[in-house]
């Protein structure tokens, strides 16, 4: 019997969060980018960094990290199982404790231990789920994840790029690279999503069942129609370049707006499709493994279309209340697809002698 899950936190329960995350991170970070601008300009200051760009940069990270902290304990206590909701028992001088020196080491390593900084940030929230008085538990590693990261995006984007560019001074076509980078992307999906969801609840060990080429392929295709509408788009681009000049009397403020709308309709009408297809698709290849001949199986049983033209309107709402809908917008995605989605214990035959 399929029992469905139930997220219940409400938009204007998020509200206050994510009105305090937006000022108190906009306002830094627009002077942390001056800052940075001025680091990168022709006429770099000699005495190098200045103390507020510092200062701007500790503000926006504990921002940052503390609407990382707040918001997954508001959206885990919200979610529900069969009338039971989730419990959240998080540490708060643990969670500084990993975050300090979890930065701290990636700079003094070059970024080496970042890998080990992401599986200790996620092994926390992990960790500090409770439902049904039983705890859940992360079982990937760092190590795992280092090698998933300098396969998929230190090979392909750093070595391929600086031989081909620099020290080859190759000429290959931009779109080339840009091919490289959008394979690397599809790996780098997978494999980071199979190395998250290595959970254990129990004595279930809950996993990633799909093989490397299925998901591979699946990943593909999805990324491939939201790539061809980016073609699609510059080509519009193009045709109303050649309306606008035709039509002299309309100002370039006009032309403007109307290529940010075009570009807005284009580049991300597809992604939530692609999001709801792949969360289908990954949700029905999450599998436990096999505990007293039964078997947890997750699924998703909502219709594309109708999410996917709900999703398009919260994000529209989104759009023109200029992030003020934001709260009401992810809950309510939240809710709808979570509630759509489901458990099913299965009882499985163990294999003939």
């Amino acid at each position: 019997m399929k029992s469905y899950l139930n997220f219940t936190l409400k938009g204007s329960q998020f509200l206050p969060l994510w009105i305090a995350f937006f000022t108190f991170f906009i306002i830094p970070f627009y002077f942390l980018l001056q800052e940075l601008g001025n680091l990168t300009a022709s006429e770099v200051p000699a005495e190098g960094p200045s103390t507020r760009f510092f200062l701007y940069l500790v503000i926006v990270l504990s921002v940052f990290f503390t609407f990382l902290f707040l918001s997954s304990r508001l959206i885990l206590q919200n979610l529900e199982y069969r009338g039971v909701k989730v419990i959240c028992d998080f540490h708060t001088g643990k969670y500084v404790g990993i975050i300090v020196s979890g930065i701290l080491l990636s700079i003094v390593t070059l970024g080496i231990y970042l890998p080990w900084f992401i599986r200790n940030l996620h092994r926390f929230f992990v960790h500090g789920a409770v439902y049904n008085t039983h705890k859940f538990a992360f079982r990937g590693t760092g190590g795992n994840l280092f090698v998933i990261m300098s396969l998929a995006i230190f090979i392909p984007f750093l070595v391929v790029g600086f031989i081909v560019f620099t020290i080859l001074k190759s000429d290959i076509e931009i779109w080339i690279y840009q091919v490289m980078v959008l394979s690397s992307l599809v790996t780098i999906i997978y494999l980071t999503f199979k190395w998250m969801v290595v959970i254990r609840y129990k004595d279930y060990l809950i996993r990633l069942d799909t093989g490397f080429f299925q998901a591979m392929w699946k990943i593909a295709i999805e990324l491939v129609l939201a790539v061809f509408l980016v073609f699609i788009f510059t080509w519009l681009v193009s045709l109303s370049s050649i309306f606008w000049v035709k039509v002299d009397f309309v100002p370039t403020t006009g032309k403007i707006i109307f290529e940010l709308v075009l570009g807005v309709l284009t580049l991300g009408f597809y992604f939530p499709m692609a999001f709801i297809r792949l969360f289908r698709f990954f949700s029905e290849h999450t599998k436990s493994n096999v505990v007293d001949g039964n078997q947890i199986t997750m699924g998703y049983s909502g219709d594309q279309v109708t999410d996917f033209l709900y999703m398009w309107k919260q994000i529209l709402l989104t759009i023109v209340t200029l992030g003020i809908y934001f709260p009401w917008a992810i809950c309510r995605i939240s809710h709808r697809l979570l509630s759509q989605t489901f458990l099913v214990s299965n009882r499985v035959q163990p294999p003939a002698a």
